[in-house]
């Protein structure tokens, strides 16, 4: 199965074809490359040598889920899936603990009250499904900080720039080969209910093979907590009671750090902690999964899920990316552990509308909620989509000191850089890493002294082509 680039198809018609192709394109509800190579009369081997963006082991059925590829058109897992799938984990985490119970409760109660007051106004509903999560996302990771507010001073929790988990960075993971390690997976898409709303139904997703290893890049902003600790223990300092407000309690429950008075801050040991609350809620979604799995797949589908039972019983995992699903992308787990939580919570989703078929009039039950999920299915035996395990025996901490190229936090598709001419317009840089090392090239669009660069800076780049030839680098931000 070949991805094709319209474009380059169209290039492959003849001039006085194109017109003809236009009028065709505008009576057409769908392209369809196949028609389009019978009615032209293009040859295959040419569509697929000189359109071809890459290719797919494996058959689907009308549509296809595009899976998330870089400018090559290779698979990768984004930074920011990863660190979403984290904050999930975290906020797990700290209000997992019985003194966060009556706040919990306290949240909901508020949600419901708003959700029933707003039943009328769509806009009030679609607002408050945006902004649910805004109370528990600024007790847990957003500090304080003192802002005039009609002529008086409040201390409000909700500025982006005292979140926490700023101090968390997580890079993209490497790409790999679509070839070589993507294919098209056939998911079962399973309901609770056998009703004729709840009839199992395929989707097809390109998607990255079990068991391909990737890597990513987890750094700690250490040299903030040295500062804050400075600054905690300086009598004469606003932080801490002007901004950051509350950032010692949090960064204890968050990350196990005693940001006044431990004497060092290792790297190593906040990963850890990072790695155990992943497990946590790996864990707390493999018990919601597998209870659902014996009650729908072992009983009604008489399908095989011994590979599910084996995922289920994995240690270090968590979910990322197209199928995590309702209870991996939320508290969902937590709320189900316990039953005045998990009655608030039905209460809260019955007032909004989540979970309610609109083609039944069937009400939220929860202890049927989530109603679906995605299993992979290949002849009758079931697995599951969207976790990820990691090795928490393989993690390599490297030292900013020793060497502090390889310490720079590229963001995906960047190389480093350096300005070798910043006279020339548009000035002129060579490339440091990966496989373009020692090319130069242009850098346009860029105000070198905007950005406090001369010769000799080292810049992170994307790098654009045009026939296979660098033509130039899209400067992305300083390497140093």
């Amino acid at each position: 199965n070949y991805r094709i680039n319209y474009d380059k198809l169209f290039e492959l018609l003849s001039e006085e074809k194109q017109n003809e192709f236009f009028e065709y394109v505008e009576q057409e509800n769908q392209l369809n490359v196949s028609d389009i190579q019978r009615k032209f009369n293009i040859n295959p081997k040419d569509i697929i040598s000189k359109c071809g963006l890459y290719s797919f082991n494996g058959s689907f059925q009308k549509d296809l889920n595009e899976g998330i590829k870089d400018s090559l058109n290779e698979l990768f897992i984004p930074g920011s899936s990863l660190k979403g799938s984290l904050r999930t984990a975290l906020l797990y985490k700290v209000l997992n603990s019985k003194s966060n119970s009556g706040f919990l409760q306290n949240v909901l109660n508020d949600l419901i009250n708003e959700a029933q007051n707003s039943r009328d106004n769509q806009k009030r509903i679609k607002n408050l499904l945006k902004t649910a999560d805004e109370k528990l996302v600024e007790k847990i990771f957003i500090c304080g900080v003192e802002k005039e507010i009609s002529n008086r001073t409040e201390i409000v929790y909700n500025d982006q720039k005292y979140d926490l988990m700023k101090l968390i960075k997580i890079t993209d993971s490497t790409a790999i080969s679509t070839r070589d390690d993507g294919e098209i997976t056939e998911l079962m898409v399973y309901a609770l209910k056998k009703t004729s709303v709840h009839k199992p139904f395929k989707v097809f997703t390109e998607s990255i093979k079990q068991n391909v290893e990737l890597e990513f890049d987890l750094s700690i902003d250490i040299e903030f907590l040295k500062r804050a600790k400075k600054e905690l223990n300086n009598p004469n300092s606003e932080f801490g009671k002007k901004y950051f407000i509350g950032i010692e309690d949090k960064l204890k429950r968050l990350l196990n750090i005693d940001i006044k008075n431990d004497s060092e801050f290792s790297e190593e040991k906040i990963i850890a902690t990072i790695k155990d609350a992943w497990k946590e809620f790996g864990n707390a979604v493999s018990k919601v999964e597998s209870n659902w799995v014996i009650t729908v797949l072992n009983n009604q589908q008489k399908a095989n899920i011994n590979s599910l039972k084996k995922l289920y019983e994995l240690d270090n995992k968590f979910k990322v990316g197209f199928g995590t699903g309702f209870s991996g992308m939320t508290i969902l787990p937590l709320l189900l552990s316990d039953e005045k939580l998990k009655q608030k919570a039905f209460e809260f989703y019955k007032a909004i509308g989540i979970g309610f078929h609109n083609s039944t009039r069937t009400p939220l039950n929860i202890n049927e909620f989530p109603f679906t999920r995605k299993y992979s299915n290949k002849q009758n035996v079931y697995g599951g989509f969207g976790w990820v395990t990691f090795d928490i025996n393989n993690i390599k901490i490297e030292s900013k000191e020793e060497d502090k190229e390889k310490s720079i936090i590229k963001p995906h598709n960047t190389v480093i850089a350096e300005i070798i001419d910043d006279k020339s317009k548009p000035p002129k840089v060579k490339i440091m890493d990966g496989i373009y090392k020692d090319i130069e090239t242009i850098m346009p669009g860029v105000r070198l002294e905007t950005f406090g660069l001369t010769k000799g800076s080292k810049v992170l780049v994307e790098l654009l082509f045009q026939n296979k030839k660098i033509q130039k680098a899209d400067y992305k931000g300083k390497a140093e």
